[in-house]
């Protein structure tokens, strides 16, 4: 097999592994708000329990890091995979929101090596001229999975195992394509570890992006149903919130992809970060109209493209065997803001009612627009040169 029909072939089995993960999640998630709007929860508590998952990661990067290079990524990652699919059976055993924070600090400690190896082997397996298409198609594939998740979930409902099981299924489901990928090709990525913090020396403002990118799929993802139920929309009505921003992601985040393989990437996210201000204040004003769908549609597409785009660029600014330590510190960064926006906007919506969420999502889009703008110097490095052979 020639490397470029390698190259295609490994990322359409990682992708596919993608689809179906995003479908577990897509069914859980959901499943977990829907009982904690039944028992009463606060605000705060919803958007502790659907980020939590990622504080593992933040607090042990660095490890995991290491346990990729000792192992290898592939047997990492479908372990991880396997182990998260037998977790999820343990939520409807324990009701409660102390349990369920528990095990979501728990999933998320088995997915740890997800999105590490998976983003180093997309940027690994694409080429420059190709890259924030691919990493687009990562927006976009997982946003169909989420899609087929919330499909699942309206089909099964909230209640008992069944939504459970039915995420579990899907992990398991994803491990599958995973197992096709040779394991040398993988471990390209190795060797060539470095500690988090050249990174940050290396690309600040990138992590910096990466984190505000945290914060704006995050909050939507956490608190969309939540924002449309204070708005009076019915709660049938706003279990819609999330498909429709799921398929902003599908309709929108290639386009703009093709777009960055032809122009600069910080140009585009310029540009994105910049239409997200009035989005927001537009978000605000029809809150309570159907236009607050067409709004969380261009939401999705906006905040998926941040993330892919900067991923992109992180593949051009780093050579291969530093992907894993390059990513790690991404992913961290990432991380700090899914763990701390939701809180905090939920937080701020208890206190100042439901229009909180679309004024903290406008100025954080305010921010990724000044880091792009700032990062003119940072982001012109050039690639460092791969010659490598996947067959």
């Amino acid at each position: 097999m020639s490397t470029e029909r390698s190259r295609r072939y490994y990322l359409a089995l990682l992708l596919l592994s993608n689809v179906c993960a995003s479908a577990s999640w897509g069914t859980v998630s959901p499943t977990i708000v829907a009982n904690c709007l039944q028992r009463g929860s606060s605000t705060l508590t919803i958007g502790i329990l659907t980020s939590i998952w990622a504080l593992p990661f933040l607090l042990a990067a660095p490890l995991y890091t290491r346990i990729v290079g000792r192992i290898s990524a592939k047997p990492a990652l479908v372990v991880g995979m396997i182990a998260d699919a037998a977790a999820v059976w343990l939520f409807p055993l324990a009701p409660y929101d102390w349990a369920w924070i528990v095990l979501q600090i728990v999933t998320g400690a088995m997915l740890g090596h997800f999105s590490l190896v998976t983003e180093a082997w997309l940027n690994l397996f694409a080429s420059e001229r190709t890259r924030a298409r691919v990493t687009s198609l990562y927006g976009i594939l997982p946003a169909v999975g989420y899609a087929v998740g919330a499909g699942i979930y309206a089909v099964v409902g909230y209640r008992g195992y069944a939504p459970f099981l039915a995420g579990s299924a899907a992990m398991a489901f994803g491990v599958l394509p995973v197992l096709f990928i040779p394991k040398k090709a993988g471990d390209i990525v190795l060797g060539g570890e470095e500690r988090l913090r050249h990174a940050f020396r290396r690309a600040p403002l990138l992590l910096t992006t990466a984190l505000l990118a945290g914060v704006l799929e995050m909050v939507p993802w956490s608190l969309m149903q939540v924002y449309a139920v204070a708005n009076q929309w019915s709660t049938r009505a706003a279990g819609f919130a999330l498909p429709v921003f799921y398929w902003g992601q599908v309709l929108l985040s290639y386009p703009l992809g093709w777009l960055a393989d032809r122009a600069p990437r910080r140009t585009v996210l310029l540009g994105t970060s910049a239409a997200a201000v009035p989005c927001m204040v537009a978000m605000a004003l029809l809150a309570r109209s159907p236009g607050m769908w067409f709004i969380t549609f261009l939401t999705g597409g906006i905040a998926t493209v941040t993330y892919t785009l900067g991923l992109a660029i992180l593949g051009q600014c780093f050579p291969a065997a530093k992907l894993v330590s390059a990513n790690a510190a991404y992913i961290a960064c990432y991380g700090v803001g899914t763990i701390a926006g939701p809180p905090m906007v939920g937080a701020l919506m208890d206190r100042f009612g439901p229009s909180a969420l679309p004024t903290a999502l406008g100025c954080t889009s305010a921010c990724i627009f000044l880091c792009a703008a700032a990062a003119r110097v940072e982001w012109r490095q050039p690639e460092a040169a791969r010659c490598i052979d996947l067959s």
